[in-house]
Order: structure tokens, then C-alpha cells, then sequence
């Protein structure tokens, strides 16, 4: 999914993603504007996808702890309920869905776009969520090295090791 993701995020730079408007030609912005349209599906799909399969294996890892099995399901239920809530809303911002990129094409076709603010609050949430939990998940191990039988200059290695992870 990461490649298609990619992929798509490539075409849409082909076709002008990134470049002022004036020097995209207007043939090309529906389908440059397509293609940033699906690579967001993916990167929405991807980004959850991630946090599930290490959530996952943190309940594996941390087994032991009641509070970070807890902690695990509450974050990976939330993240989860909320990714299916934001790519039905990033799918369906316009209708017909077509609208969402051909509302920059020449002859554009009838239609309508959620506003703005419908966008953005939902963004700016999902923004936060990949935050708490970027930084949720790589810190519950770092409380099973911290825990254990080592020396502190080798605890502070892996803790470090776990953080780089986590980027």
C-alpha cells in the first residue's frame, strides 16, 4: 500500500502537484489533482495500517501490564474508529466524487464540495491522533526496558534505539 501510495503521490507531481497553478496547464490539474485525491486515500489507509500492526504487537510484547493492554486497545480502538470515519469523509468531500477534481477542469461538471472547516477539523484531529499515538506506542516498551535487569547506559541505548523507531 506504502508503494501505491507512492505511486500515486508520484503521478500527482507529474502532473503539476506542487507547482504554482499558472504553471500547471489546465488539462493537467483534474488529473494531478486526482491523483493527490487517491495518494490521500492511501496515505490515510497506510498511516492507520501502521499503528494497528504495531499495536498489535505491543500487546504481544507487553503481555504482562493490565495498564498497557488497556492503553493499547483504547488508543488502537480510538485511531481505528476515527480512520474509518476520516477517509469516508475524505472520500465523499464533494459529490458526485468526481467533483473533487474536476471542479478544476476547464468545463467543470455540477456538483458541490463539503466546506472548508469540514476538511479542516477533521484533518487538524487526525493530525493530533498520529501524534499522541507516534508517541503513545514507542514509550510503552521503553517502560519494559527501563523495568529491567540492565545497566542505565545500556537501558538509555535502547530506549534511544525504540525513539529512532518511532520516527
Amino acid at each position: 500500500m506504502y508503494c501505491a501510495y507512492t505511486a500515486c503521490a508520484l503521478l500527482g507531481v507529474h502532473y503539476g502537484v506542487g507547482q504554482h497553478v499558472d504553471d500547471v496547464t489546465p488539462s493537467d490539474r483534474p488529473t494531478a489533482v486526482m491523483w493527490r485525491w487517491i495518494a490521500t486515500l492511501f496515505y490515510i489507509a497506510v498511516a492507520y495500517l501502521v499503528k494497528l500492526v504495531v499495536g498489535f504487537f505491543l500487546l504481544r510484547i507487553c503481555s504482562h501490564q493490565r495498564w498497557q493492554r488497556i492503553t493499547i486497545w483504547v488508543l488502537m480502538s480510538t485511531v481505528s474508529i476515527f480512520n474509518i470515519i476520516y477517509i469516508f469523509i475524505a472520500i465523499f468531500a464533494c459529490h458526485p466524487v468526481e467533483r473533487s477534481w474536476m471542479r478544476y477542469d476547464p468545463n467543470p461538471q455540477e456538483g458541490h464540495c463539503n466546506s472548508t472547516s469540514f476538511a479542516t477539523v477533521p484533518t487538524y484531529l487526525a493530525a493530533f491522533l498520529n501524534v499522541l499515538a507516534d508517541w503513545i506506542l514507542p514509550l510503552l516498551p521503553a517502560t519494559l526496558v527501563w523495568k529491567a535487569k540492565m545497566e542505565v547506559r545500556k537501558k538509555i541505548s535502547v530506549c534511544a534505539v525504540l525513539a529512532l523507531g518511532s520516527l
